[in-house]
C-alpha cells in the first residue's frame, strides 16, 4: 500500500535484502537523471530497524531488472483485493488510459499481478482489433519481375536489366496487411511474449501474432508512429496503439523510469482521484445538475495574476429557495488522520477553498479526501462555517461509497456533520 514500509530488516520485515538493495539503487539512479524518484519513493532511517523506503503519491506497477515487480496500491481503508479494484475502477476513467471498457471487480480480484492484467488489457484490445479486421491498404513495391504490370522504372530498367531484356523492373501498388498500425501492433505482440510472464498472456500474444503474418518486423518503431494519420479506416487501432506506445517505450506512461532498465506503469493518485471523482459527477449529473471539469478559470486578483481553476463547478437549484447556485467541489487525495490537529487539513487547502467560494461566489465549497482506517463510521462529513460560506469536508469511500457520495451532493444540508454535534473542529487545539 501507499506509505507502507518497505523493510529488509527487523520483525516486520517484507522483502528480502537484494531487492531492497535493488529498489534502493533504483532510486539513485532516478535521481542521478534528475527525475527525482524521490517523488515516489522515500529512504528514511528507523530506529531498531534500519533503513525504510515507502512509496507515495503514485501508484501502479514498477518492474525491476531482475523482474521482481512492487505493486502499489492506493492507501485507502481495504483489503488488497478492493484497493486493486478501486484504482482500476480510476483507471478507467483516466484520459490517458488506453483500456475504458473491462470489468474492474473481476479483475482486481484475479490473482495476476498489476503488470499481466496491464498485458491482459492490451491483448483485449488487440484480439478487439482482429476479429474486426486488420487494415489492408495499398503500399508501393518495386521489383524486378518477368512480367510487365504497374509503371516501368525506366532508370533502374536500364541499369539493371541492360543484359537481361526478357525482365522489367517495375514499380507497382500492392493490396496489404503490412502498414504501419500492423508492424507496430506486431512488435508490441513480440515484446509481450519476452515480458509476460503469465502463461495465458503468452499463449494468447502467440495466438494473436499468427494474424499477422504477411506484416514485416519493425526496426524504426519512432518512424512507425509518425507514419500513422487517424482516420476513419484506422479508428478501432486507437487503444491498441496507446497500449503498444506504452509497451514499446518500456511502459513509462509516468515519465518517471527514464533510461534505467526498468518498467513501470506509474499513475498519480492526485490525478486519479480527480478524474475518478470527476467523471462519477458529471456522469450521474443528469437534469439535477449543470457540472463543468476543470473551469471556468477565474484569477484571484483583477489584473488577472493567481489564476483559479477548482476540480468541479457545479450549478444546482437550491431545495429551500429554489433558486440556481453555484458549488464548488475539490479533490484532495491526502491522508487525513483523525488523532492530529483539524485532521491534518492543511491551511492552504483552507485558504484556497475560501478564496474559491469568494471568487466564485459559492456559498458551498466542498472537499473531497479519501476515507482511510482510523476514522469512525459517524466520522466521514465534517463542516467548518465562516459569515455566510459553509466547507464541507467529505470522506468519501473509494470502494463502496459511489451512491453514498451522490446522496450526499443532492443535499449536503440534509446530513448531520461532525462539527454539528462536537462544535466546529477547525476551534479545536
Amino acid at each position: 500500500m501507499e506509505y507502507e514500509a518497505i523493510m529488509c530488516t527487523g520483525p516486520n520485515q517484507n522483502i528480502d535484502k537484494k531487492t531492497f538493495k535493488e529498489l534502493e539503487s533504483l532510486m539513485l539512479e532516478l535521481s542521478e537523471e534528475g527525475r527525482e524518484g524521490l517523488d515516489f519513493l522515500t529512504l528514511s532511517l528507523r530506529k531498531g530497524v534500519g533503513k525504510v523506503i515507502r512509496a507515495r503519491n503514485y501508484v501502479g506497477v514498477l518492474q525491476m531488472p531482475s523482474g521482481r515487480q512492487l505493486q502499489i496500491l492506493p492507501k485507502i481503508d481495504a483489503t488488497n483485493v478492493d484497493a486493486r479494484t478501486a484504482m482500476l475502477k480510476m483507471l478507467k476513467t483516466l484520459r490517458k488510459f488506453p483500456s475504458k471498457s473491462f470489468d474492474a471487480t473481476k479483475l482486481g480480484s484475479s490473482k495476476m499481478p498489476m503488470f499481466e492484467i496491464y498485458i491482459s488489457l492490451f491483448l483485449r484490445e488487440v484480439s478487439g482489433v482482429v476479429k474486426r479486421g486488420l487494415k489492408s491498404d495499398y503500399r508501393t513495391k518495386e521489383e524486378n519481375v518477368r512480367f510487365y504490370k504497374g509503371k516501368m522504372n525506366f532508370a533502374r530498367q536500364i541499369t539493371v536489366n541492360h543484359v537481361h531484356k526478357e525482365r522489367f523492373y517495375v514499380a507497382f501498388d500492392e493490396y496489404s496487411i503490412d502498414c504501419p498500425e500492423n508492424r507496430i501492433l506486431k512488435k508490441a505482440l513480440m515484446k509481450t511474449i519476452l515480458i509476460a510472464s503469465d502463461p495465458m498472456n503468452r499463449r494468447e500474444a502467440r495466438r494473436l501474432l499468427h494474424h499477422f503474418y504477411g506484416v514485416a518486423e519493425s526496426h524504426t518503431i519512432d518512424q512507425e508512429f509518425a507514419s500513422v494519420l487517424e482516420n476513419r479506416k484506422n479508428g478501432h487501432y486507437t487503444n491498441c496503439l496507446e497500449w503498444s506506445r506504452l509497451l514499446l517505450n518500456d511502459l513509462n506512461i509516468s515519465n518517471m523510469v527514464g533510461n534505467t532498465r526498468t518498467q513501470s506503469l506509474l499513475f498519480s493518485m492526485n490525478q486519479l482521484f480527480e478524474s475518478y471523482v470527476g467523471k462519477l459527477i458529471e456522469r450521474h449529473a443528469g437534469t439535477r445538475w449543470e457540472v463543468s471539469l476543470k473551469k471556468p478559470a477565474k484569477y484571484l486578483f483583477d489584473n488577472g495574476s493567481f489564476r483559479l481553476i477548482p476540480d468541479v463547478a457545479m450549478k444546482y437549484v437550491c431545495p429551500i429557495d429554489k433558486v440556481m447556485k453555484t458549488r464548488i467541489i475539490d479533490m484532495k487525495w491526502k491522508v487525513l488522520n483523525p488523532k492530529v490537529n483539524n485532521f491534518g487539513i492543511s491551511q492552504a487547502d483552507m485558504y484556497q477553498m475560501f478564496a474559491y467560494a469568494k471568487k466564485y461566489a459559492s456559498e458551498q465549497v466542498i472537499v473531497i479526501y479519501p476515507l482511510v482506517e482510523s476514522f469512525a463510521v459517524d466520522q466521514r462529513i465534517f463542516r467548518y462555517t465562516s459569515e455566510d460560506i459553509t466547507v464541507y469536508i467529505y470522506l468519501f469511500d473509494c470502494v463502496h461509497g459511489e451512491e453514498e457520495l451522490l446522496r450526499f451532493l443532492d443535499n449536503p444540508e440534509d446530513h448531520q456533520c461532525k462539527s454539528d454535534r462536537l462544535g466546529d473542529p477547525m476551534t479545536r487545539g
